[in-house]
């Protein structure tokens, strides 16, 4: 495997964004996003980590204005993850 050979990942209703660059977070929200639209679930978890990281303000900016979100919250104080309830029809 190279540098340019795809990487496949396991589709399910968490992701874990701290393996991602910070500039690739809003496409890889996208694509989560419209997976989590296609396999139908209602509410997906994002982890971005703990405190006021800049991955979380980028995430809490984006889902504020994706349309296939109805609503979103911390799942705890401070803990790093994102609850996202996803609206039944886009």
């Amino acid at each position: 495997m190279n540098d340019d050979d795809p990487i496949n990942i396991a589709l399910t209703d968490t992701i874990d964004l701290h393996v991602f660059h910070p500039a690739d977070i809003t496409a890889i929200l996208d694509e989560f996003l419209n997976n989590a639209v296609i396999q139908g679930y209602s509410q997906v978890e994002i982890i971005h980590g703990k405190g006021k990281s800049v991955v979380k303000h980028t995430v809490h900016n984006y889902l504020k204005n994706d349309k296939r979100v109805l609503q979103f919250f911390d799942k705890s104080a401070n803990w790093g993850r994102t609850i996202v309830i996803l609206k039944k029809e886009v």
